[in-house]
Protein backbone atom coordinates (compact mmCIF):
# COMPACT_ATOMS: atom_id res chain seq x y z
CA UNK A 1 0.00 0.00 0.00
CA UNK A 2 2.88 2.45 1.23
CA UNK A 3 4.45 1.84 -1.89
CA UNK A 4 1.17 2.65 -4.00
CA UNK A 5 1.19 5.70 -2.25
CA UNK A 6 4.35 6.41 -3.44
CA UNK A 7 4.23 6.11 -7.01
CA UNK A 8 0.87 8.14 -7.01
CA UNK A 9 2.73 10.82 -5.36
CA UNK A 10 5.14 10.85 -7.52
CA UNK A 11 3.57 11.02 -10.76
CA UNK A 12 0.98 14.26 -9.22
CA UNK A 13 4.74 15.90 -8.91
CA UNK A 14 6.20 14.77 -12.35
CA UNK A 15 3.02 16.41 -13.81
CA UNK A 16 3.22 19.56 -11.29
CA UNK A 17 6.95 20.26 -12.88
CA UNK A 18 5.96 19.26 -16.52
CA UNK A 19 3.00 21.71 -16.36
CA UNK A 20 5.26 24.19 -14.80
CA UNK A 21 7.90 24.20 -17.11
CA UNK A 22 5.14 24.67 -19.75
CA UNK A 23 3.93 27.49 -18.31
CA UNK A 24 7.54 28.80 -18.64
CA UNK A 25 7.82 28.53 -21.73
CA UNK A 26 6.85 32.18 -24.14
CA UNK A 27 4.50 31.63 -26.90
CA UNK A 28 5.80 33.97 -29.49
CA UNK A 29 3.51 35.95 -32.09
CA UNK A 30 5.76 37.61 -35.06
CA UNK A 31 3.35 40.49 -35.41
CA UNK A 32 5.51 41.88 -38.34
CA UNK A 33 8.66 40.73 -40.04
CA UNK A 34 12.23 42.32 -40.24
CA UNK A 35 13.16 43.96 -43.52
CA UNK A 36 16.94 43.87 -44.57
CA UNK A 37 18.09 46.66 -47.32
CA UNK A 38 22.16 47.36 -48.42
CA UNK A 39 23.45 50.12 -50.56
CA UNK A 40 25.29 47.98 -53.18
CA UNK A 41 24.66 44.59 -54.36
CA UNK A 42 28.33 44.20 -55.80
CA UNK A 43 31.12 44.86 -54.37
CA UNK A 44 35.24 44.35 -55.14
CA UNK A 45 36.90 44.12 -51.70
CA UNK A 46 40.69 46.59 -51.60
CA UNK A 47 43.62 45.62 -49.01
CA UNK A 48 44.42 49.06 -49.59
CA UNK A 49 41.35 50.29 -48.15
CA UNK A 50 41.33 47.79 -44.87
CA UNK A 51 39.34 50.06 -43.12
CA UNK A 52 36.67 51.96 -45.11
CA UNK A 53 33.14 50.58 -45.59
CA UNK A 54 32.65 48.20 -47.93
CA UNK A 55 28.94 47.61 -46.88
CA UNK A 56 25.96 49.49 -45.31
CA UNK A 57 23.23 47.36 -44.49
CA UNK A 58 19.73 49.15 -42.88
CA UNK A 59 17.06 46.85 -41.62
CA UNK A 60 13.86 47.26 -39.43
CA UNK A 61 12.75 45.30 -36.42
CA UNK A 62 10.39 42.87 -36.07
CA UNK A 63 7.26 43.31 -33.50
CA UNK A 64 6.25 40.24 -31.73
CA UNK A 65 3.73 39.98 -28.87
CA UNK A 66 3.99 39.51 -26.37
CA UNK A 67 7.10 42.39 -26.45
CA UNK A 68 10.04 41.24 -25.63
CA UNK A 69 14.38 41.76 -26.07
CA UNK A 70 16.23 39.86 -28.89
CA UNK A 71 19.56 39.64 -30.51
CA UNK A 72 19.88 40.95 -33.78
CA UNK A 73 22.54 40.44 -36.49
CA UNK A 74 23.45 40.07 -40.74
CA UNK A 75 23.37 36.33 -41.35
CA UNK A 76 25.75 36.01 -44.40
CA UNK A 77 26.40 32.23 -46.21
CA UNK A 78 27.40 30.96 -49.13
CA UNK A 79 24.68 31.22 -51.93
CA UNK A 80 23.51 27.81 -52.70
CA UNK A 81 24.45 26.25 -49.00
CA UNK A 82 21.12 27.37 -47.63
CA UNK A 83 23.27 28.86 -45.00
CA UNK A 84 24.42 25.60 -43.74
CA UNK A 85 27.40 27.43 -42.89
CA UNK A 86 27.35 30.98 -41.76
CA UNK A 87 29.21 34.14 -40.11
CA UNK A 88 26.92 37.18 -38.70
CA UNK A 89 27.95 41.08 -37.99
CA UNK A 90 26.42 42.05 -34.49
CA UNK A 91 23.33 44.57 -35.19
CA UNK A 92 22.65 47.03 -32.16
CA UNK A 93 18.93 47.12 -31.02
CA UNK A 94 19.55 51.24 -31.06
CA UNK A 95 19.78 51.69 -34.58
CA UNK A 96 18.65 50.81 -37.78
CA UNK A 97 21.77 50.25 -39.98
CA UNK A 98 25.22 48.32 -39.57
CA UNK A 99 28.13 48.98 -41.87
CA UNK A 100 30.87 46.34 -42.36
CA UNK A 101 35.05 47.60 -43.58
CA UNK A 102 36.39 45.75 -46.04
CA UNK A 103 39.15 44.00 -43.80
CA UNK A 104 36.31 42.73 -41.50
CA UNK A 105 33.87 41.54 -44.74
CA UNK A 106 36.93 39.65 -46.52
CA UNK A 107 37.66 38.25 -43.32
CA UNK A 108 34.26 36.80 -43.26
CA UNK A 109 33.90 35.70 -46.80
CA UNK A 110 37.53 33.76 -46.25
CA UNK A 111 36.07 32.09 -43.04
CA UNK A 112 32.98 30.90 -45.17
CA UNK A 113 35.42 29.15 -47.91
CA UNK A 114 35.57 32.07 -50.47
CA UNK A 115 38.60 32.06 -52.81
CA UNK A 116 40.41 35.51 -52.90
CA UNK A 117 40.39 37.47 -56.37
CA UNK A 118 37.38 35.50 -57.22
CA UNK A 119 33.78 36.63 -57.38
CA UNK A 120 31.76 34.93 -54.69
CA UNK A 121 27.76 34.65 -54.86
CA UNK A 122 26.52 35.67 -51.18
CA UNK A 123 23.33 35.84 -49.46
CA UNK A 124 22.37 37.82 -46.83
CA UNK A 125 19.56 37.95 -44.30
CA UNK A 126 18.51 40.06 -41.05
CA UNK A 127 18.74 37.29 -37.94
CA UNK A 128 16.15 37.84 -34.42
CA UNK A 129 17.58 35.21 -31.79
CA UNK A 130 16.03 34.46 -28.79
CA UNK A 131 17.93 32.23 -26.03
CA UNK A 132 15.91 28.64 -26.31
CA UNK A 133 13.40 29.67 -29.03
CA UNK A 134 13.14 29.88 -32.55
CA UNK A 135 14.98 32.32 -34.78
CA UNK A 136 13.09 34.68 -36.74
CA UNK A 137 14.94 36.00 -40.52
CA UNK A 138 14.12 39.03 -42.64
CA UNK A 139 14.18 38.55 -46.82
CA UNK A 140 17.33 37.09 -48.10
CA UNK A 141 20.04 39.60 -50.42
CA UNK A 142 21.57 38.27 -53.26
CA UNK A 143 25.57 39.96 -52.82
CA UNK A 144 28.43 39.60 -55.36
CA UNK A 145 31.76 40.14 -53.32
CA UNK A 146 35.07 39.67 -54.64
CA UNK A 147 37.55 39.11 -51.67
CA UNK A 148 41.14 40.49 -51.89
CA UNK A 149 44.18 38.65 -52.05
CA UNK A 150 46.08 38.45 -48.78
CA UNK A 151 49.31 40.36 -49.53
CA UNK A 152 52.48 38.19 -49.07
CA UNK A 153 55.84 38.97 -48.18
CA UNK A 154 59.02 37.24 -49.39
CA UNK A 155 62.18 36.97 -47.42
CA UNK A 156 65.81 36.38 -48.51
CA UNK A 157 67.77 33.46 -47.33
CA UNK A 158 71.45 32.13 -48.31
CA UNK A 159 74.55 32.56 -48.41
CA UNK A 160 74.28 35.29 -51.01
CA UNK A 161 72.80 37.26 -48.41
CA UNK A 162 73.30 38.80 -45.16
CA UNK A 163 71.12 36.49 -42.71
CA UNK A 164 73.32 33.24 -44.51
CA UNK A 165 71.30 29.92 -44.20
CA UNK A 166 69.25 31.02 -40.98
CA UNK A 167 65.75 31.50 -41.29
CA UNK A 168 65.09 33.55 -38.94
CA UNK A 169 67.83 35.98 -38.58
CA UNK A 170 66.66 39.73 -39.52
CA UNK A 171 66.08 38.38 -42.85
CA UNK A 172 65.81 41.32 -45.10
CA UNK A 173 61.93 41.55 -47.44
CA UNK A 174 62.08 42.01 -50.45
CA UNK A 175 59.78 45.08 -51.79
CA UNK A 176 56.47 44.31 -53.18
CA UNK A 177 55.17 46.22 -55.94
CA UNK A 178 51.77 48.23 -55.11
CA UNK A 179 49.40 47.82 -57.92
CA UNK A 180 50.89 43.80 -58.71
CA UNK A 181 50.96 42.54 -55.32
CA UNK A 182 52.72 39.46 -56.98
CA UNK A 183 56.00 41.53 -58.16
CA UNK A 184 58.65 42.12 -55.90
CA UNK A 185 61.84 43.83 -55.88
CA UNK A 186 65.27 44.06 -54.10
CA UNK A 187 68.05 46.34 -55.00
CA UNK A 188 71.22 45.71 -52.90
CA UNK A 189 74.02 43.84 -52.14
CA UNK A 190 74.83 40.16 -52.75
CA UNK A 191 77.77 38.22 -52.10
CA UNK A 192 78.77 35.65 -54.55
CA UNK A 193 76.77 32.12 -54.09
CA UNK A 194 73.06 31.70 -54.12
CA UNK A 195 69.78 32.58 -51.76
CA UNK A 196 66.32 31.83 -51.89
CA UNK A 197 63.20 33.32 -51.02
CA UNK A 198 60.88 32.40 -47.77
CA UNK A 199 57.37 33.08 -47.48
CA UNK A 200 57.39 33.08 -43.48
CA UNK A 201 60.41 34.00 -40.89
CA UNK A 202 61.02 31.20 -38.96
CA UNK A 203 59.35 28.46 -41.73
CA UNK A 204 61.43 27.13 -44.09
CA UNK A 205 58.37 26.30 -46.22
CA UNK A 206 56.81 27.66 -48.94
CA UNK A 207 60.07 28.56 -50.29
CA UNK A 208 60.65 29.93 -53.53
CA UNK A 209 63.73 29.43 -55.72
CA UNK A 210 64.48 27.40 -59.29
CA UNK A 211 64.22 24.26 -60.89
CA UNK A 212 65.77 23.45 -63.75
CA UNK A 213 65.75 27.22 -64.70
CA UNK A 214 62.28 27.60 -63.85
CA UNK A 215 60.65 29.78 -60.50
CA UNK A 216 59.10 27.28 -58.06
CA UNK A 217 57.83 26.91 -54.51
CA UNK A 218 57.95 24.35 -52.39
CA UNK A 219 55.09 22.78 -50.54
CA UNK A 220 54.42 22.92 -47.03
CA UNK A 221 55.63 19.50 -45.85
CA UNK A 222 58.80 20.21 -47.86
CA UNK A 223 58.45 18.50 -51.16
CA UNK A 224 58.96 20.39 -54.34
CA UNK A 225 61.85 22.07 -52.80
CA UNK A 226 63.88 24.01 -55.60
CA UNK A 227 67.43 25.08 -55.72
CA UNK A 228 68.95 28.55 -55.51
CA UNK A 229 69.34 31.43 -57.17
CA UNK A 230 72.85 31.79 -58.17
CA UNK A 231 74.95 35.29 -57.94
CA UNK A 232 77.69 35.20 -60.37
CA UNK A 233 79.83 37.71 -58.66
CA UNK A 234 79.55 40.12 -55.51
CA UNK A 235 78.09 43.41 -55.91
CA UNK A 236 74.97 45.02 -56.59
CA UNK A 237 72.17 43.83 -57.97
CA UNK A 238 68.22 44.55 -58.78
CA UNK A 239 66.47 41.25 -58.56
CA UNK A 240 62.97 40.97 -59.67
CA UNK A 241 60.64 38.25 -59.35
CA UNK A 242 56.94 37.83 -60.32
CA UNK A 243 55.25 34.41 -58.34
CA UNK A 244 52.26 34.89 -60.79
CA UNK A 245 54.21 34.46 -64.02
CA UNK A 246 56.72 32.82 -62.76
CA UNK A 247 59.56 34.72 -64.34
CA UNK A 248 62.54 36.95 -62.76
CA UNK A 249 65.21 38.74 -63.87
CA UNK A 250 68.81 39.76 -61.38
CA UNK A 251 70.68 42.53 -62.99
CA UNK A 252 73.62 44.16 -62.13
CA UNK A 253 73.05 47.93 -60.50
CA UNK A 254 75.49 50.48 -60.26
CA UNK A 255 75.29 52.72 -57.07
CA UNK A 256 75.75 56.63 -57.42
CA UNK A 257 75.54 57.84 -53.64
CA UNK A 258 77.16 57.29 -50.65
CA UNK A 259 75.14 55.67 -47.82
CA UNK A 260 73.63 58.82 -45.42
CA UNK A 261 74.67 58.67 -42.07
CA UNK A 262 70.82 58.32 -40.48
CA UNK A 263 67.28 57.98 -41.79
CA UNK A 264 64.18 58.23 -39.71
CA UNK A 265 60.89 57.66 -40.51
CA UNK A 266 58.13 60.65 -39.00
CA UNK A 267 54.57 61.82 -39.56
CA UNK A 268 51.30 62.00 -38.24
CA UNK A 269 50.93 57.73 -37.77
CA UNK A 270 54.08 57.72 -36.63
CA UNK A 271 54.72 58.17 -32.38
CA UNK A 272 57.28 60.97 -32.28
CA UNK A 273 54.55 62.80 -34.88
CA UNK A 274 55.88 65.29 -37.63
CA UNK A 275 58.40 66.96 -34.65
CA UNK A 276 61.06 64.37 -34.85
CA UNK A 277 62.24 61.27 -36.84
CA UNK A 278 62.18 57.95 -35.26
CA UNK A 279 65.31 56.45 -36.40
CA UNK A 280 66.24 53.33 -38.01
CA UNK A 281 68.90 51.28 -38.35
CA UNK A 282 70.78 50.26 -41.51
CA UNK A 283 71.57 46.76 -42.91
CA UNK A 284 75.09 45.69 -42.06
CA UNK A 285 75.41 44.16 -45.38
CA UNK A 286 73.33 46.77 -47.43
CA UNK A 287 73.93 50.32 -45.77
CA UNK A 288 71.61 51.56 -47.98
CA UNK A 289 68.39 49.44 -46.78
CA UNK A 290 66.95 51.08 -43.63
CA UNK A 291 64.20 48.99 -40.94
CA UNK A 292 62.59 49.99 -37.74
CA UNK A 293 60.85 46.93 -36.15
CA UNK A 294 57.97 46.45 -34.52
CA UNK A 295 56.95 50.05 -34.27
CA UNK A 296 53.34 51.20 -33.02
CA UNK A 297 51.76 53.26 -36.22
CA UNK A 298 48.56 54.91 -36.01
CA UNK A 299 46.14 55.40 -39.17
CA UNK A 300 47.67 58.46 -40.66
CA UNK A 301 50.77 59.90 -42.48
CA UNK A 302 54.19 59.51 -42.88
CA UNK A 303 57.48 60.16 -44.64
CA UNK A 304 61.40 59.27 -44.51
CA UNK A 305 64.16 61.76 -44.30
CA UNK A 306 67.83 62.21 -44.42
CA UNK A 307 70.07 63.31 -41.56
CA UNK A 308 66.88 64.92 -39.21
CA UNK A 309 66.14 66.90 -42.13
CA UNK A 310 63.72 67.96 -44.82
CA UNK A 311 66.61 68.68 -46.87
CA UNK A 312 66.40 65.14 -48.26
CA UNK A 313 63.11 63.69 -48.03
CA UNK A 314 60.87 60.76 -49.57
CA UNK A 315 57.22 60.15 -50.24
CA UNK A 316 54.62 58.21 -52.09
CA UNK A 317 50.65 57.96 -52.34
CA UNK A 318 50.09 54.22 -51.84
CA UNK A 319 50.07 52.63 -48.56
CA UNK A 320 51.70 49.40 -47.30
CA UNK A 321 54.35 49.59 -50.29
CA UNK A 322 55.91 51.55 -52.90
CA UNK A 323 58.07 53.66 -54.42
CA UNK A 324 58.95 57.04 -52.69
CA UNK A 325 59.92 60.02 -54.22
CA UNK A 326 62.46 62.88 -53.00
CA UNK A 327 60.28 65.52 -51.96
CA UNK A 328 57.07 63.57 -52.81
CA UNK A 329 53.70 63.46 -50.71
CA UNK A 330 52.36 62.04 -47.36
CA UNK A 331 52.52 57.71 -47.46
CA UNK A 332 49.50 56.45 -46.34
CA UNK A 333 49.12 54.58 -43.37
CA UNK A 334 45.39 53.21 -43.24
CA UNK A 335 45.60 50.79 -40.53
CA UNK A 336 46.81 50.72 -36.94
CA UNK A 337 49.06 48.57 -35.80
CA UNK A 338 52.66 47.73 -35.00
CA UNK A 339 54.89 47.52 -37.97
CA UNK A 340 57.92 46.38 -39.06
CA UNK A 341 58.77 48.91 -41.51
CA UNK A 342 61.71 48.78 -44.39
CA UNK A 343 63.37 51.18 -46.61
CA UNK A 344 65.81 51.64 -49.48
CA UNK A 345 67.28 55.25 -50.70
CA UNK A 346 68.50 53.42 -53.86
CA UNK A 347 65.38 52.97 -55.41
CA UNK A 348 63.10 55.04 -52.57
CA UNK A 349 60.60 51.76 -52.61
CA UNK A 350 59.57 50.97 -48.97
CA UNK A 351 57.69 48.16 -47.44
CA UNK A 352 54.75 48.26 -44.07
CA UNK A 353 54.52 44.96 -42.58
CA UNK A 354 52.06 44.66 -40.06
CA UNK A 355 52.46 42.57 -37.45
Amino acid sequence: MKNIFKIIFSSLLLALVVSCEDDDKIILNESSSATLAVDKNTVALDNTTPLAEALKFTYTFPSFNPAVVPSYSVEFGIKGTNFAKTEIVIASGDVSSVSITHKALNDLLLNLGAKPGEATNVEARFKTAFSGQTNYYSNVLNLTITPFVSLKNLYLVGAATESGWENNANNLPLFRDPVNVNKFYYTGYFAADGFKLLENLGEWHPQWGLTAGNVTVSNLDGTNEPGAFTVPAAGYYTFTIDINAKTYSLTPYTVSSAPYPTIGILGSSAPTGWDADQDMTASTLNPHIWRLTNVALTAGEAKFRANNSWDVNWGGDTPFSGTATIGGGNIPVNEAGNYDVFFNDLDGRYLFIKK
